[in-house]
């Protein structure tokens, strides 16, 4: 497939997702000749042993690093710059587990932690490997964003996580702006509400009004098809935020 060309090179951020390592498992599989990819996560390290085992022509290398702390994300970056890894596609995906918060209940602490993981972290990045990857033929980037930017106005009580979205949506267009939109395009996909860990604190009856509205959520693999064309290098929009929608 067009998306997922052999010997590619992916740096994947928040790599333990469930959207991001599922979508690893998707890639790995679809190229049995292997490529190579550096999946970065912090607390549930070992998720892609069972697949380095299945497919041990793909090399797959795990990083560690707490993207709340700048220091750890340099380190990184330093043992990415060892590994002399010729990157061309960047895949961004971390968030803090969901919570929600009132502002009246604001939590400054978490807010600044949020921003850090998820805005701070990519532009640290994009600083550092999006102008060698903007000489690459067919470079590609993309990022994990949230329907809540794409709709007029997002769910209440969930601050933290909306700032912090906004603030990354600002970012991967400023980096659209400066890196993209020749070899390299950068771009974003909302997604609308997905059946995943991430939204283990979800209130039960916020899952089933979404489920009684649209007869399902979305789960990992019903991304897959755009992401793949996201990536592509037929895909020549750059700056752009696709919606994804529950059909």
């Amino acid at each position: 497939m067009s998306g997922t060309d052999l010997k590619k090179t992916y740096l994947c951020i928040g790599a333990s997702s469930d959207v991001c390592s599922e979508y690893i498992g998707h890639l790995v599989r679809n190229n049995p000749a292997g490529i190579t990819v550096l999946a970065h996560s912090f607390s549930r390290q070992g998720r892609f042993d069972e697949l380095k085992k299945s497919y041990p022509k793909a090399q797959i290398v795990d990083l560690k690093a707490d993207l709340s702390d700048a220091d750890q994300v340099e380190a990184m970056i330093r043992s990415i710059r060892d590994g002399s890894y010729d990157i061309d596609h960047f895949l961004f995906f971390p968030a803090l587990k969901f919570e929600y918060m009132r502002l009246k209940e604001l939590d400054l602490q978490r807010v600044e932690k949020s921003f850090a993981v998820q805005a701070e972290s990519f532009m640290i990045l994009a600083k550092e490997f999006f102008p060698a990857m903007k000489k690459k033929e067919n470079a590609r980037a993309l990022v994990m964003l949230t329907s809540y930017v794409a709709d007029d106005m997002p769910p209440k009580f969930m601050t933290d996580y909306v700032v912090a979205k906004y603030a990354l949506l600002g970012a991967m267009k400023a980096a659209a702006a400066e890196y993209g939109g020749g070899k390299l395009m950068i771009n974003g996909i909302s997604p609308e509400m997905m059946d995943t860990s991430f939204l283990e604190k979800l209130d039960p009856k916020v899952r089933e009004m979404s489920l009684y509205k649209n007869g399902k959520l979305l789960v990992p693999s019903d991304l897959f098809e755009t992401m793949d064309e996201m990536l592509s290098e037929d895909f020549a929009e750059n700056g752009t935020n696709r919606k994804i929608c529950i059909s």
